[in-house]
């Protein structure tokens, strides 16, 4: 990962001096923002997450915040990244509610298992982005891990956002009845 520069002494003052006389008016200008302290991004593991076909909420599709019309069961996958890798535990479920805005919510829970046989609960959750001006659609998520204490809990202490891009055909586990989709998960550093 590419490592941004530390601002230098002036950078710091001329971006001080201009906040200062920005706030003085009152109001902050967009021109005036430098950056100082810019959080990277560490990829940290990539899942292949395994659904059935979605299925129908019955009953009233409407709840208080916005519209459920289907959930897709998670019944496998797996996943890999520096020092973890394992299979994603059949049983978890994506739960994803349109709000009354139109803006969709994904909304996953499931468990990983590691190939130790270590088990990691995740809940992503998050936004898809629809098609717009040329922008193809896009999915961001903050996913929280619930680790046991030992060699994964480094999960439980860091800030994670991930992305859901198709799988490449070289990954794909899904059978008849079945769809992938690729979560790839990056530390905020």
């Amino acid at each position: 990962m590419e490592q941004l520069p530390s601002p230098g002494r002036r950078t710091v003052l001329g971006a001080a001096v201009a906040f200062a006389a920005a706030a003085a008016g009152g109001v902050a200008r967009a021109e005036t923002l430098i950056p100082l302290d810019r959080p990277g991004l560490e990829l940290v593991m990539q899942l292949v997450v395994t659904c059935t076909d979605p299925e129908t909420v019955g009953g009233a599709s409407h709840s208080k915040d916005g519209e459920r019309t289907e959930i897709w069961p998670i019944v496998g996958g797996r996943f890999e990244g520096p020092g973890i890798r394992g299979e994603v535990i059949p049983g978890g479920g994506d739960f994803p509610v349109v709000r009354p805005d139109g803006v969709e919510v994904i909304d996953a829970l499931y468990r990983l298992r590691t190939d130790d046989g270590v088990q990691i609960i995740i809940h992503n959750f998050g936004l898809r982005y629809p098609a717009a001006n040329g922008l193809a659609e896009r999915y961001r998520l903050a996913p929280e891990f619930i680790a046991p204490v030992g060699k994964y809990d480094w999960l439980n202490r860091s800030l994670f956002l991930s992305t859901l891009v198709d799988v490449p055909p070289a990954l794909a586990l899904a059978g008849p009845g079945q769809n992938d989709r690729m979560i790839e998960i990056y530390r905020v550093t």
